[in-house]
């Protein structure tokens, strides 16, 4: 018996049937848009996100108009442009904003303050001039000066804590190490100590005086700003006749604190921060940016000019943060500026680092639509396992021409194929930006057909052809067997392969020996 392979009949002939089927004696050449190939499917939930450390610059926004967060209610006690404090003084609300320090990801986080003592004074809806940040506990700290108070709350804008209230007009700067057991602040001249961990009932309203000793003759009337670092203090002080840069050693154990003039004869010291890893003091001078060695003060040199109120040093990114309080420049470690971070800030930027958790992108709509879809609205929407917000766009839009409201996810097309679309979540606080992929399959149920029929005859001695096709070169050829062939003793069988996927059918004809 001849092989379907070999019959040369039959490997002619299969070449001319794409677009055949054969359904009860007929044969339908499909005509209008061709069926694709079904791809596999993507997954609907995408990779997590690794987890990662980030530094930012955490600051208070200084905003033009009034906090407008209904949270505060319709008559508050009293509203600023930085927060508002509840009818009742029940609560208090206010912002800080995050930004990197390519000047991306500028993000903005309400501080909620309504539970623990004195609700009123918690929240820095008075605004604040200095932010400082404890970084092994992710809390966040200020001092508001009009209504004195020193609060807390979590990176993530939860848990906020009053520290420390009342008693104390006139304080405005705050330090601490990460992970210290306390908190320093400043009345004046006044060096004040305060528990760091805020409790339901804060003790020590008022703090515990130290006294500097070891300073004399020198002394000064007023701190600008203060750091600290390795177990010291650092205050940026002046007089009428000294602007200088003095060192506490810490000892929690007594009032008594031993300090030293670590840099004095500067124009000005308008602020100070600490870079422990290269162990270097920076200051702004208000046309300069400066720094000295830190363990002892010696090397003092310009960084770089300019109306340079402040610095910050940021040695994990390797970068120097400097300026005003609108459009702050960024700085590499040798004063060049590679960057300008588009702000209006009323306190100084500090960094903070967050270790930045993955987000797991879930999405599972249907993915055949047809042609008469279009705009196909999806019969489900993303959703992340974080608090970004989710945006759609078109990854690959294949033959298809498909475009996607990226808020809505809303898909339009206009050809059949496929089409690829991306759910991506934004990163938000301490949540990574994730994403997943979803390939959608155009298709055309509306495609015409045009119908042929072709009877098929049988006989025990003789077989014809009853219909002819165009071969390759346009000659037609008979369906059933040529002429020469041998078609005595046996019967013609019709057959048909079906090959699935790829929409395009087989026919062949082959013949069966006679049954003796």
């Amino acid at each position: 018996m001849k092989s379907y392979e070999k019959d040369p009949a039959m490997n002619r002939f299969s070449r001319t049937i794409n677009n055949i089927v054969l359904v009860a004696g007929t044969i339908s050449v499909l005509t209008g848009a061709s069926i694709a190939a079904s791809p596999a499917a993507a997954s609907p939930t995408g990779t997590p996100t690794p987890s990662t450390q980030v530094t930012k610059l955490v600051f208070q926004p200084n905003s033009s108009t009034p906090f407008s967060d209904s949270i505060c209610g319709v008559t508050p006690a009293g509203r600023t442009n930085d927060g508002c404090r509840t009818a009742g003084n029940l609560a208090s609300y206010s912002q800080v904003s995050f930004i990197d320090l390519d000047g991306s990801n500028l993000t903005t986080m309400r501080v909620d303050c309504t539970s623990g003592s004195a609700t009123n004074w918690q929240a820095p809806w008075e605004g604040v001039d200095r932010i400082a940040v404890d970084q092994s506990r992710n809390r966040i700290l200020w001092e508001m000066s009009s209504e004195p108070g020193i609060s807390s709350v979590d990176s993530d804008g939860t848990d906020c804590g009053l520290i420390a209230n009342g008693g104390y007009y006139g304080a405005k700067r705050i330090a601490i190490e990460s992970g210290a057991n306390f908190i320093y602040s400043t009345q004046y001249t006044n060096l004040r100590r305060f528990p760091a961990i805020a409790g339901s009932s804060p003790t020590g309203e008022n703090g515990t005086n130290l006294t500097l000793t070891g300073l004399a003759p020198f002394t000064f009337t007023g701190v600008n700003d203060m750091a600290a670092a390795g177990g010291k203090l650092y205050m940026a002080v002046y007089s009428n006749t000294s602007k200088a840069i003095i060192e506490v050693t810490l000892d929690e154990t007594t009032t008594s604190q031993q300090a030293r003039v670590l840099i004095q004869g500067e124009t000005a010291v308008n602020n100070v921060q600490v870079d422990s890893v290269n162990n270097r003091i920076y200051w702004g001078t208000g046309s300069a940016v400066r720094r000295a060695v830190l363990s002892d003060g010696s090397g003092i040199t310009t960084v770089a000019t300019g109306q340079y109120s402040w610095a910050v040093p940021v040695p994990a990114e390797s970068k120097i943060v400097a300026g005003g309080y609108v459009n702050p420049k960024v700085m590499d470690m040798s004063g060049n500026i590679i960057g300008t971070l588009n702000i209006n800030t009323k306190s100084i930027p500090v960094p903070i680092s967050f270790t930045l958790t993955g987000q797991t992108v879930t999405w599972s709509p249907n993915t055949n639509l047809d042609l008469s879809d279009s705009p196909a609205t999806p019969s489900a929407l993303a959703a992340s396992s974080g608090p970004g917000a989710i945006q759609y766009s078109v990854l690959n839009a294949g033959t298809t021409g498909c475009t996607v409201i990226p808020s809505t996810g809303v898909l339009t097309f206009t050809t059949v194929g496929t089409c690829v679309v991306r759910a991506t979540t934004a990163a938000s606080g301490n949540y990574a930006s994730g994403n997943t992929d979803v390939l959608f399959v155009i298709t055309d149920r509306n495609a015409t057909t045009t119908t042929t029929t072709a009877a098929v005859t049988t006989t025990t001695t003789t077989a014809a052809a009853v219909t002819t096709t165009p071969t390759d070169s346009g000659v037609t050829q008979p369906l059933l067997p040529a002429t020469g062939q041998d078609t005595s003793s046996g019967s013609l069988v019709a057959f048909f392969l079906v090959v699935t996927g790829l929409a395009m059918l087989v026919l062949g004809v082959r013949r069966r020996s006679a049954v003796n």
